[in-house]
């Protein structure tokens, strides 16, 4: 099967599917319904999980979406038996989503912003939020009351991860020993330096 060359070119060939990651996630949380704002053209979530719906508002991205060679590399290569469903927004993730419902199970956040902070009303209680520290959303979460902390992942040879669950408060300790406002976090738009620092975080939405 052909793989679609946007992303072979940014994913397959750099060894950033990520794959690992999605799959572990599954296998620890049964997953079934996924929302990924910013994905650009990172189909991979769509070989673990049987329905996802992603938003990116870089330019005639939904081409790729659309094209019936990405659909058929999804239906060839997916792990799952149902049929797979997946939908694109071509938009900024900041600006409201029509059709949608506050229901996901899992959001992904991976090197585009503030994700958590613009979606979390779509993400259900209960629901996870999966990020890295990049750009700063995973140091949001952690000053959000709304959010809780419940693993950390860490990617480990040939594209697999481990999720953590346990010594969690060995995290988010900032090296500076202050912790900054959500406001200059925002601003700098960079994350709080930690002690410790795996690979991207788990945290889960606890409340409205």
């Amino acid at each position: 099967m052909v793989i679609p060359n946007l992303y072979k070119k940014f994913h397959v060939d750099k060894g950033h599917t990520s794959i690992g990651l999605f799959v572990a996630l599954n296998e620890k949380y049964s997953i079934d319904k996924v929302f990924y704002p910013g994905s650009h053209v990172h189909i991979t979530p769509s070989l673990v999980f049987s329905e996802v719906i992603y938003a990116d508002s870089f330019k005639n991205t939904f081409k790729f979406f659309e094209d019936p060679e990405t659909l058929a590399f999804v239906s060839a290569n997916k792990r799952y038996k149902e049929e797979a469903i997946f939908h694109f927004y071509q938009q900024d993730y900041e600006q409201s989503f029509d059709g949608l419902a506050k229901d996901f199970d899992l959001v992904i956040s991976q090197y585009a912003g503030f994700v958590g902070q613009a979606v979390k009303s779509y993400l259900k209680i209960g629901g996870l939020l999966v990020c890295n520290n990049s750009h700063g959303d995973a140091s949001l979460a952690s000053l959000d009351p709304s959010y809780q902390l419940t693993a950390v992942y860490r990617r480990l040879a040939d594209d697999k991860f481990s999720i953590l669950e346990n010594k969690l408060s060995d995290y988010l300790i900032p090296k500076s020993g202050v912790i900054p406002t959500r406001e200059e976090i925002i601003t700098k738009r960079r994350g709080i330096a930690y002690t410790k620092s795996p690979s991207g975080y788990i945290f889960k939405k606890v409340k409205e």
